[in-house]
């Protein structure tokens, strides 16, 4: 679906795109972040340079993927700031609550969490297993390897699959790539 095309002019291109992702947007960086401050200071940064790029948008055949590569870059950026910067770090721990609190958040996790269950179920028991040693266990890439006898690349293809198919399960089940997010966060 490209957004900006030659019917639209820019500004309501623009601003097609803009209603499209700000809150999804604001969404992934408020729960990288934990500051509605800087979700808000992240998602205008997005859009400030997308608007800059605008005549670049056209070429640009996965706008979604390319805007929340920029939501995942900007959100990045700000916590490696904030880990060097004390009195940003200290405005970082402060503005964060226990996600335990907030019972909409255990319930959309727990949806998630059960149609992950559900979509695992669907695949190989092999890419099953490695999903949840990577996931669930933490281990690496060769730490799987070594405990089920294959080679890295496989574990990684395995692996690569798995996060595919869970990701276009739940899009088809309503679960926005925030939630997911979400979900491992917890």
């Amino acid at each position: 679906m490209p957004i900006l095309t030659q019917v639209l002019t820019e500004e309501e291109a623009f601003k097609q795109l803009y209603n499209t992702y700000k809150n999804r947007l604001y969404g992934y960086a408020l729960a990288m972040v934990h500051s509605r401050d800087a979700a808000e200071d992240i998602t205008q940064e997005i859009f400030i340079k997308l608007w800059m790029n605008r005549g670049e948008l056209d070429h640009i055949n996965d706008m979604e993927h390319y805007i929340f590569t920029m939501a995942r870059n900007r959100t990045l950026n700000y916590l490696r700031k904030a880990a060097n910067d004390s009195r940003l770090l200290h405005e970082l721990q402060d503005s964060m609550t226990p996600a335990a609190n907030n019972v909409e958040d255990l319930l959309a996790a727990g949806e998630c969490q059960q149609l992950i269950e559900d979509a695992l179920k669907q695949l190989s028991p092999q890419r099953s297993l490695v999903f949840r040693l990577s996931r669930y266990q933490h281990l690496k890439l060769e730490e799987i390897a070594s405990r089920l006898h294959l080679s890295r690349n496989t574990v990684k293809n395995h692996l690569v699959e798995a996060l595919r198919f869970i990701r276009s399960y739940l899009a088809k089940h309503g679960v926005t790539l925030f939630l997911f997010v979400f979900w491992f966060l917890k």
